[in-house]
């Protein structure tokens, strides 16, 4: 059987404003050329400490192209970002559904100071609204915190999820604003799902105005810093509405059979119908386990069609409702 998407459905789907997206392959190789980008703005004195961000084109072989880093060597403070400005208004966009997405890796210390690194959201006012933190602290130390943590501006929750050293991992986070919570996942894996986002700010403070890397050290003196640092091979943020449709794919399970994906939202249905002429009256919804919805701010949802499906071509559309 071959899956179509109805070509129609394609053509309306609504992707939502995309705010900012790169692979830093148009960045320049080299010490301070992260933060010599025009749309990004470090802390760190590059003058009297150099090298806290890079870009680097050998990480994981060669595989990953361009690659930003920030860390390794001394900072001129204790606790270092490079932040993009966004402004996003969503209020008057009408699109208060966050999308971002982003690929890092830590890198563990060799000279026994181990450091903590962030990816934050903060609004207009320059308040930390919410923050994931990667804590690098010994796995071995009694009591320790290594791991994902979640920070709302005002506490912090462990996730209960560890990393590995040089492991790449992919960060999709879902915000919306408007109802004041969001959502992570680590490759399609939750970290947290539907968690109040900011404790930091009320009504109409809660703004996406930026978002930044963090580099923090455990020493109280940046002469005491980790050798440690955090890698990142791409973001990309998209700010959506409610009622954008999502975008269908089409991936295979590990025995070749099709399955259909896409990212839905609460308040929503959503059916999969499907012909085998694609005329008017053809739609159908008659297969088993092909109505979706959810009371979490974002889900991913699969539906599998099965390998009891008529031989030649088939399509599929997803039909949305609130």
């Amino acid at each position: 059987m071959k899956i179509l998407l109805a070509s129609f459905l394609t053509l309306s789907i609504s992707q939502g404003g995309l705010l900012y997206s790169t692979d830093f392959e148009d960045f320049t190789p080299g010490e301070n050329q992260w933060s010599a980008q025009p749309d990004w703005l470090s802390n760190n004195d590059n003058r009297s400490n150099p090298g806290v961000d890079f870009i680097d084109e050998q990480a994981f072989n060669q595989a990953l192209g361009k690659t930003a880093t920030l860390g390794l060597r001394q900072p001129s403070r204790t606790r270092t970002r490079l932040v993009h400005l966004l402004n996003h208004d969503h209020e008057a966009s009408g699109e208060a559904i966050i999308e971002i997405e982003t690929l890092i890796s830590l890198k563990d210390s060799s000279n026994g100071q181990r450091d903590d690194f962030y990816f934050s959201i903060f609004n207009e006012n320059g308040t930390a609204l919410a923050s994931i933190r990667l804590d690098n602290e010994d796995p071995a130390t009694l009591g320790s915190n290594f791991g994902f943590w979640r920070e709302d501006g005002v506490n912090q929750f462990d996730t209960n999820f560890d990393f590995i050293h040089e492991e790449l991992y992919d960060l999709f986070i879902t915000i919306d604003l408007s109802r004041n919570l969001w959502s992570a996942s680590l490759g399609g894996t939750p970290l947290f799902e539907s968690a109040p986002f900011t404790n930091a700010a009320s009504g109409s403070e809660i703004s996406l105005a930026a978002v930044a890397y963090e580099w923090e050290l455990t020493a109280n003196l940046s002469s005491l810093h980790g050798d440690n640092f955090l890698l990142v091979g791409d973001l990309r943020i998209v700010s959506k509405a409610s009622g954008d449709l999502p975008q269908l794919e089409i991936l295979t399970d590990s025995t070749g059979n099709p399955i259909i994906s896409w990212q839905g939202f609460a308040g929503k249905t959503y059916q999969i119908e499907y012909s085998d002429q694609l005329a008017g009256e053809s739609w159908k919804r008659d297969l088993p386990d092909s109505s979706f919805s959810t009371d979490e701010i974002s889900r991913r949802f699969e539906f599998r069609p099965g390998r009891n499906q008529p031989q030649g071509r088939r399509f599929f559309r997803l039909v949305q409702s609130d």
